[in-house]
C-alpha cells in the first residue's frame, strides 16, 4: 500500500512524497525554472512551505504517443500513469530511494538519462520506474538511490539557428537542461541520503549519446558513467550547415518565411506549442548541434580509439573513473523505421550510395562482400544484412573505441539475450531491449531465462554504481579484451551470463567490421552510413 509521507531535507525543507514497502519516491521535484519554452534553464532554488513530491510532473513537449511508440519497440505493453506536458514546467525530476534512508546515509546515487532519439521520452514512464532496481540493490545489500530527469525534446531542446543564437536563444537546450539537472542533483541528493561524490549516469541510445557529449564538461559531472547502445560517435553533433536548414524549413512551415528575423524570432517563441510541433516532420534534424551554451565539439572515431596516445578533447576522462559501455546484438533494429528510402532493390540502392560516398568502385565492393550484400538476392535478406554493416559501424564498433581510450576502468559488454515477446524483432535482440531488462518492470513478463539475464544486468550495473568491478576490465594495451556477455544463442545454457576474455563466438560479435576498418578508415564508414540513412 502506498502511502505519503514527509521528509526533513536539510536544505528544501519538508518533501511530501510516498512510500511503498522498502522504497520512497519524491516525484516531479523541479530542478529548473523556465522563463519561456526556449530559454535557458535557471537552477531552482528551495521553495517556501512544504514541496508536494507525491505526483509526476509535466514531461515535456512532444508527440502524446511517444510511450506507445518505444512500447511498440519492447513489444510489451506497461500500464501508463495519467501524463500532462508542459512548455515551462517539465524540468522536474524523481528520486527513488530505500525506504529507511536519513541524510547521512552517503549512498552511491544513478541518475538515468532517456533516450528517445531526441523526440520522445519522459521520466515518468513506467518501464524506467526505479523502484524495482532500487529495492534489488537493498537485496543486495548495495542499496542505491535513482533518478529520473525530464529534458527538452525536439524543436524546444534542439531548434536553433544564428538567427535565433543572435537574439539570446542558444543551442541545445535539452543538454543544458541535462546539465543543470545534474548540477541540482550534486547540490541536493545529500539531502535525500546519496553521495554527490558517488554519482553514475545512466544512458541508452540517445541518452547515451547525451552521457558522452557531457564529458567534455571541465568540471566534474558525475563518478561512473553507463552508456547503453548510444555514443557521441552513433549521433554526431551536426554543423551550423545543418541546423540552419532545419530552421529554415520549420519557420517556412510555421509561415514565417517572409518576416523579418526580429519579427519572425519574436512570433515563434510566442507561439502555442502544439502548432510547433504540428510543424516538425519525422527525418527533421532536431539533435545536439556543434556549440551552444555547452559549447558541444564533435569526435571522430579515430580520436576517440587514439584517446590513450593522441590529444583527445575530452576533459571527462581525468574526471570520470570508470566506465560501462555496450550494446544489443541488433540494435540496428532501430534504424528500421528511420531510413529514408524503399526496400525494393535497396541493395542497388546501398552499392551506389556507397560508391558516392567512399568515392571508390572498389572499397564500395569490399563493403558489399564483407557483409555479402549482391543484387541478386532478395531484398529483406539484403535489408537485415545492410542493418548488419549498420549494427556493426554504429554501435559496437564505438563500444570499443571507448575501451580501448578510456584512461581509467572500462568495462564492456554485449546484450544478447533475444527479444521473447510477438512481434517484429521477435527473436532479435532489437534497441531498447536492454532497458526493459536494467529496471526490472517486465521481471513478470519475462520467461526464467530472461529474468535471470534482467537480475544480472542489474546487479552488474548496482554494483558498478557501488564502485566494485562487476567483472574483469578491458585493457586494450594489455590485451585483456574480457567482455560480459548477457543471454544469447551461443552461451550455452538459456540466461547464461558469462564473462569471456576476448572475442570469441559466444560474443555474438563478428570481425567482419574490423577487418574492414583495416581498409577502410571507421569513420569514412561512418559518413558512408549517415548517408545512406539521409537518402544520398
Amino acid at each position: 500500500m502506498t502511502t505519503v509521507i514527509e521528509y526533513s531535507h536539510p536544505s528544501l525543507g519538508v518533501v511530501r512524497g510516498l512510500t511503498l514497502s522498502s522504497t520512497n519516491q519524491f516525484l516531479g521535484i523541479r530542478y529548473a525554472t523556465l522563463a519561456g519554452k526556449w530559454d535557458p534553464p535557471t537552477l531552482s532554488d528551495a521553495v517556501a512551505g512544504p514541496v508536494d513530491a507525491t505526483k509526476f510532473g509535466p514531461t515535456a513537449i512532444s508527440s502524446p504517443h511517444g510511450v506507445e511508440i518505444e512500447f511498440g519497440q519492447i513489444q510489451r505493453k506497461l500500464p501508463i500513469p495519467e501524463l500532462q506536458q508542459s512548455e515551462t514546467e517539465c524540468l522536474n525530476l524523481n528520486i527513488t530511494t530505500p525506504a529507511n534512508v536519513t541524510p547521512q546515509s552517503n549512498l552511491p546515487v544513478i541518475v538515468f538519462l532517456h533516450g528517445g532519439g531526441y523526440a520522445i521520452g519522459s521520466n515518468a514512464w513506467p518501464q524506467y520506474d526505479f523502484k524495482r532496481i532500487v529495492a534489488l540493490s537493498m537485496a543486495e545489500k548495495q542499496p542505491v538511490i535513482g533518478v529520473n530527469i525530464n529534458y527538452r525534446l525536439g524543436a524546444f531542446g534542439f531548434l536553433t539557428s544564428q538567427e535565433l543564437e543572435a537574439h539570446g536563444y542558444q543551442a541545445n537546450n535539452g543538454l543544458h537542461d541535462q546539465y543543470t539537472a545534474l548540477l541540482w542533483i550534486r547540490k541536493n541528493i545529500g539531502g535525500f541520503g546519496g553521495d554527490p561524490e558517488q554519482i553514475t549516469v545512466v544512458g541508452q541510445s540517445a541518452g547515451g549519446v547525451s552521457v558522452t557529449h557531457h564529458l567534455q564538461s571541465e568540471a566534474p559531472l558525475f563518478k561512473r558513467m553507463v552508456s547503453m547502445s548510444g555514443t557521441n560517435l552513433l549521433m554526431s553533433p551536426l554543423p551550423a550547415q545543418v541546423t540552419e536548414s532545419t530552421y529554415k524549413t520549420v519557420v517556412e512551415r510555421l509561415g514565417l518565411g517572409t518576416l523579418s528575423p526580429s519579427d519572425r524570432v519574436k512570433t515563434l517563441v510566442q507561439m502555442d506549442s502544439d502548432t510547433v510541433l504540428s510543424a516538425v516532420q519525422p527525418g527533421d534534424a532536431l539533435l545536439p548541434s556543434m556549440g551552444g551554451a555547452l559549447n558541444v565539439k564533435p569526435h571522430t572515431y579515430a580520436e576517440i580509439y587514439k584517446g590513450l596516445a593522441g590529444p583527445l578533447d575530452l576533459p571527462g576522462r581525468s574526471w570520470c573513473q570508470q566506465i560501462m559501455i555496450g550494446d544489443c546484438q541488433f540494435d540496428a533494429s532501430i534504424f528500421s523505421m528511420m531510413i529514408n528510402r524503399s526496400r525494393e532493390k535497396i541493395a542497388t540502392s546501398f552499392r551506389e550510395s556507397l560508391m558516392r560516398s567512399l568515392s571508390s568502385a572498389a572499397k564500395a565492393a569490399q563493403v558489399l562482400s564483407a557483409y555479402s550484400i549482391a543484387e541478386d538476392i532478395p531484398d529483406d535478406q539484403a535489408f537485415n544484412a545492410i542493418l548488419r554493416f549498420a549494427n556493426d559501424i554504429a554501435f559496437f564498433v564505438p563500444v570499443l573505441n571507448y575501451g580501448h581510450c578510456w584512461s581509467g576502468q572500462a568495462f564492456i559488454y554485449q546484450f544478447n539475450e533475444p527479444n521473447p515477446w510477438d512481434g517484429l524483432w521477435k527473436g532479435h535482440v532489437n534497441h531498447i531491449l536492454d532497458v526493459a531488462c536494467l529496471f526490472q518492470n517486465y521481471n513478470e513478463h519475462f520467461q526464467d531465462p530472461q529474468r535471470r539475464v534482467a537480475v544480472q544486468f542489474a546487479r552488474d550495473v548496482i554494483a558498478f554504481a557501488n564502485g566494485h568491478a562487476p567483472w574483469a576490465v578491458f585493457k586494450w594495451e594489455t590485451g585483456d579484451l574480457n567482455s560480459r556477455v548477457y543471454g544469447g544463442r551461443e552461451a550455452g545454457t538459456p540466461g547464461t551470463v558469462v564473462t569471456v576474455p576476448g572475442p570469441e563466438p559466444r560474443t555474438e560479435r563478428a570481425d567482419t567490421i574490423l577487418g574492414l576498418m583495416a581498409a577502410i578508415p571507421a569513420d569514412d564508414l561512418a559518413r558512408a552510413w549517415g548517408a545512406f540513412m539521409a537518402g544520398l
